[in-house]
């Protein structure tokens, strides 16, 4: 069991959290919830500042995107897989249906690019627990492999390859 949160990236690229408090946990996903509408200058600053905070392990659905319900936010997304590879970094494709984000495109560049990826359900209910078939489809898609997910790592394993721990 491991002990770790999903973490706002406030708009200024901060985290909402304490950096002591991070720093005990064992693993944190940093994600933008709000300030969507950032320009694509602010929001790629905001994610790559995000992603040099040392505890930051893994950026969660890194567009925001909706399906049917919003677009993403507008990001450089080429620079922050380029971030994340300098600083070990995972990305996350975020199986939810109405999400799927990383999209297929963006994970085939961060698998080109050695930027590792975790699949995960995004769970906020027990039926949700279902949903990494979708987030597997999406990789698959996008040519990922066993190899290059992290979540597919026994749990010794995993916990070394986090960027904290490395």
């Amino acid at each position: 069991m491991l002990a770790g949160i999903e973490c706002d990236i406030l708009a200024d690229g901060s985290m909402d959290l304490s950096d002591d408090c991070l720093a005990a946990l064992d693993i944190v996903v940093a994600s933008v919830h709000s300030a969507l509408t950032q320009d694509e200058g602010e929001m790629t600053r905001r994610v790559i500042k995000a992603i040099e905070h040392p505890s930051v392990d893994i950026i969660g659905h890194l567009t925001a995107r909706m399906l049917l319900r919003r677009e993403g936010s507008k990001i450089q997304v080429e620079r922050v897989i380029d971030a994340a590879k300098a600083n070990g970094v995972a990305l996350e494709i975020n199986s939810q249906p109405h999400r799927l984000d990383l999209c297929d495109s963006h994970a085939r560049l961060a698998r080109d690019r050695g930027v590792k990826l975790v699949i995960d359900s995004d769970a906020h209910y027990i039926d949700a627990l279902d949903y990494p078939r979708w987030g597997i489809l999406t990789a698959r898609r996008a040519w990922v492999t066993k190899a290059d997910v992290l979540n597919t790592l026994p749990v010794k394993e995993f916990r070394k390859r986090l960027r904290r721990n490395r």
